[in-house]
């Protein structure tokens, strides 16, 4: 038994007319793009582009999804402006080898998307009831396939923007070569020019020392205290600052934290707090150091405003310290920036000696800004504790304000969080993209740009650190620090590549050919490229920096075997059975690599060359991860590509891999694909002659078909299949047929035929030491008991099976047995702890997208009617009627009417609350 999740057709979204139109619009651009296609006289490029174009014909005719499928359009639109861009006027032998088989596997991954379109557009016709009710269905399978077909694109836009730059660098190199003859030719004249000039300014330098002519003053920045800015989310960090400096005679505190955090804002806000100002006057210095590019322009900026403008010492940095001494009043420096002084080349030591100096004074206190994990001179700068914690990124809720402060008009959009969230609230990001709202784009249509552009859409011509986030990242990116080891961009590159970030347990084997990783990694911590992540686990970058690293600094190819090979045999941990030695440890492991797994298995699987070699591991991978999420999380996506990429590959691994599709739709409850993909992986070991796995597939078409209703053909089925495995010598695969049979009988009602077929079933099972298949028996069993009203033999089966499946790593049959205790509970009319049961069941299966699973349907059933009897009546009413639609998709028209009985009872029990009060 099973039912089909059914939820009502979406509504026209406020988004729907904005789609629409934009699919509307989009055919001047196409007329366009066909006749730049007809251009073309490569026939290979030509078929790429003419299968492009009739993908986006199909997206603006399909009436369903429309926000999947103006995604979709503007992303095939893009790649194919790339791709027809960068190759037009290019003859066929122009075109590299490797490029025209990286355009004929896009040409068959458009094909593929051509025909999901096909198979979305032909639901659209579709009009009887049944169809109706299966609508959110499609919806929801639609989405799904739309989604995969996006990620196609994407991978294939970023390989081609890739080989457009390359080939745009090509051509300027080209246009270039004439002017090195002449370059070359004139390196001479400049250099003697230099010469002349060096002798010139010596002879000057003589004159001004011979005659005592005053010293031109240096060309440094205002030193002028800007007033204090209008910050957001950093209330606590100012306070406690405040506090710390209240607390002392003197302070000697950092503000760190990656480029864009907003270091300068809250040190102004700092040094401009009213208590501060109170106690150190006039005597607030700030001191920019950005443009201290030496240690003498570093001493004249603390100079500035500490000495009379005609001072003239030749031991500059002995009178501002013997000013700060002598003085006997109390200073505040802020000195910031200090990351530009402190990575001058070759002269650290003496920058720590000034800060050492200022330190050394009682009177002096001084706050450094910088981009930095630790404080700088740590070993000659005693810094008060507690230090200040770096900066980190807002919450959501200042960053939102901080937005809306510059871009009013964007309050109510509703993808402003979602923007703020892909930013990772960086509050020069947040900054920047509010000023470009400001100009009147919607944070909808910047998301959408974001997505495609990243950091490009943030930058700034002339820009400097305040004004773009490139900027801001490249000038960490290309500190001392970080060009001192190699390794230090190419790790960042790894971490960036990895969306969760890397593991610190896993990097030594991850980057097997980066000895000094260690170093590396201390770097990016230092510079605050990188950050731990809250349980320590994980180094991570930020959103802005991790999609500038993917712009500017792609993954080597070593790097990216590597990577590969670490998470393939990662992947191949998930190839283990509840119970199985190491089955917990490594779904742990798996587990909290999911999302890095899951990006590099898509990756490889849409990105893979039918006639690559490496196919067979990757599709390995992707299988043996499929059957761990199986056991946790029954996702397809990757299961499907991977039989995709079998398929076209030719690869003896499908039908191990269909029969495992079939496994997981199964648990879905998606019973009529389950069995499509049974019959196709029984069918393909036929072909291979493996006979044993194609009786095994056999069985599972038999259990589909018991949970189609087709129990005429089950019976016959499992019944032929027994007596094939008996003679093969599977005892446990026949006796799994006999344990289906016997659950036949329970639906049959013939209680006590099916008691003696299951409790052999479960003997043989245990005999054959499949301690797991023997508990799923139980549960069967426990299902008799609950028919037969044998509530405390039931109770006790389930709570000694969800016991057993909790302990051997198998949270989805745990909460199959819970939701069945719940049932027993509401039985015995214990509702508030069958209430309490059921409602934590139905989160965490649909928590795991098991929606159309039997068991979340009993969820809401019993759970609604524990909620009427406990008079949790709007409670009642939710789960019933959603349990109601649900049934009545998968055609169980008793069950729909038991739901609508109780939503009956329920609408009676309300209307005698009203006519009582």
């Amino acid at each position: 038994m099973s039912w089909f999740s059914s939820p009502r057709p979406p509504t026209p979204s406020r988004f729907e007319s904005a789609t629409t139109a934009t699919l509307g619009g989009a055919q001047i651009s196409l007329t366009l793009l066909e006749k730049m296609t007809d251009g073309i006289p490569v026939p290979f490029v030509k078929a790429a582009a003419g299968t492009a174009v009739e993908v986006i014909k199909m997206t603006q005719l399909i009436q369903a999804n429309r926000e999947e499928c103006g995604d979709l359009m503007k992303r095939c639109t893009s790649l194919l402006v790339v791709i027809l861009s960068s190759l037009q006027g290019k003859t066929e032998e122009e075109i590299p080898s490797d490029l025209k088989n990286r355009l004929e596997t896009l040409t068959g991954n458009l094909v593929d998307i051509r025909a999901e379109l096909k198979v979305i557009e032909s639901r659209a016709g579709q009009s009887s009831i049944r169809s109706k009710m299966k609508a959110g269905l499609y919806h929801f399978d639609n989405t799904r396939k739309l989604t995969g077909c996006a990620a196609k694109l994407d991978w294939a836009l970023q390989e081609f923007q890739v080989i457009s730059k390359v080939d745009s660098c090509l051509k300027d190199l080209e246009r270039h070569e004439d002017l090195k003859k002449e370059i070359k030719e004139g390196r001479d004249e400049v250099r003697q020019g230099q010469k002349e000039l060096r002798q010139g300014q010596a002879e000057i330098l003589d004159a001004v020392r011979d005659k005592g002519i005053e010293k031109p003053s240096s060309n440094l920045p205002s030193t002028t205290m800007p007033a204090c800015p209008k910050i957001f989310g950093r209330d606590e960090y100012i306070a406690m600052t405040v506090s710390i400096i209240m607390s002392n005679t003197s302070v000697r505190l950092g503000i760190l934290g990656p480029g864009g955090m907003g270091k300068t804002s809250a040190a102004l806000c700092i040094v401009h707090d009213a208590q501060v100002v109170s106690r150190f006057g006039k005597n607030i210095i700030w001191v920019p150091c950005e443009q201290a590019t030496s240690v003498n322009l570093l001493t004249e900026l603390l100079g500035k405003n500490l000495l009379p403008p005609a001072s003239s010492s030749s031991d500059r940095l002995g009178e501002i310290i013997a000013k700060l001494k002598g003085s006997g009043e109390l200073y505040m420096l802020l000195l910031d920036n200090f990351e530009t002084p402190w990575d001058i080349p070759g002269q650290q030591s003496q920058v720590g000696d000034i800060l050492a100096l200022l330190a050394s004074i009682p009177t002096v206190s001084f706050i450094v800004t910088m981009r930095a994990g630790h404080p700088p001179a740590s070993g000659t700068v005693q810094w008060t504790h507690p230090k200040l914690p770096p900066l980190r990124p807002l919450e959501i809720d200042p960053a939102n304000e901080a937005f809306l402060m510059i871009a009013p008009d964007a309050a109510g959009d509703a993808k402003l969080e979602t923007l703020m969230k892909e930013l990772d609230c960086v509050p020069l990001a947040v900054t920047l993209m509010a000023r470009l709202a400001e100009a009147g784009e919607q944070p909808s249509e910047l998301l959408t740009q974001w997505r495609s552009e990243r950091t490009k859409l943030l930058d700034q011509p002339e820009g400097d650190r305040r004004n773009s986030i490139e900027v801001s990242i490249k000038l960490s990116l290309e500190s001392r620090l970080v060009k001192s080891n190699p390794d230090a961009i190419n790790l960042l590159s790894v971490i960036a590549v990895l969306p969760a970030g890397a593991s610190l347990s896993r990097i030594e084997e991850i980057c097997p050919s980066m000895p000094k990783w260690r170093a590396a990694l201390r770097i990016l911590r230092n510079t605050a490229l990188v950050y731990d992540s809250a349980d320590r686990m994980f180094v991570q970058l930020l959103s802005p920096i991790r999609s500038y690293v993917l712009l500017h600094h792609p993954l080597q190819p070593a790097s990216v075997s590597d990577l590969h090979n670490a998470y393939f045999q990662l992947a191949n941990k998930g190839w283990c059975d509840p119970g199985k030695v190491g089955f917990i440890e490594n779904s742990k492991e798996l587990d909290a690599e999911k999302v890095n797994l899951e990006t590099i298995l898509l990756r490889s699987l849409t990105t893979a060359s039918v006639a690559d070699d490496g196919n067979t591991l990757i599709i390995q991978a992707a299988h043996h991860y499929s059957a761990y999420l199986y056991w946790s999380l029954p996702q397809t996506t990757i299961l499907e590509e991977a039989i995709t990429l079998a398929r076209a590959s030719r690869s003896d691994l499908l039908p191990r891999c269909l029969k495992t599709l079939g496994m997981m739709l199964y648990k879905q409850g998606m019973f009529e694909r389950a069995f499509a993909s049974y019959s196709e992986a029984k069918s393909e070991f036929l072909q291979a002659r493996n006979n044993l796995q194609a009786h095994q597939c056999g069985v599972c078409i038999g259990e589909c078909l018991r949970l189609m209703k087709r129990l005429d053909e089950a019976y016959s089925l499992l019944k032929e299949e027994r007596t094939e495995l008996l003679e093969l010598g599977d005892r446990i695969n026949a006796t799994r047929c006999s344990m289906s049979l016997g659950i036949m009988l329970i639906d049959q009602g013939k209680d006590e035929e099916a008691e003696s077929m299951l409790e052999e079933a479960r003997a043989e099972f245990i005999k054959e030491k499949d301690d797991h298949t023997a508990y799923e028996c139980l549960r069967f069993l426990a299902d008799l008991y609950i028919n037969t009203e044998r509530y405390d033999k039931a109770q006790s089966a389930l709570e000694e099976v969800k016991e057993r499946q909790l302990s051997v790593g198998d949270p989805i049959g745990a909460l199959y047995c819970q939701t069945r205790l719940g049932e027993v509970f509401c039985a015995q009319a214990s509702y508030q702890e069958a209430w309490s049961l059921l409602e934590e069941a139905r989160v965490e299966l649909e928590k795991r997208g098991l929606r159309n699973d039997i068991y979340f349907a009993a969820s809401l059933r019993w759970g609604g009617r524990a909620a009427r009897m406990l008079g949790k009546y709007e409670e009642a009413s939710s789960r019933l009627e959603e349990a109601r639609v649900l049934c009545s998709a998968s055609g169980y028209s008793p069950l729909a009417d038991w739901c609508s009985g109780e939503l009956n009872l329920v609408r009676e029990a309300q209307e005698s609350m009203e006519r009582t009060a």
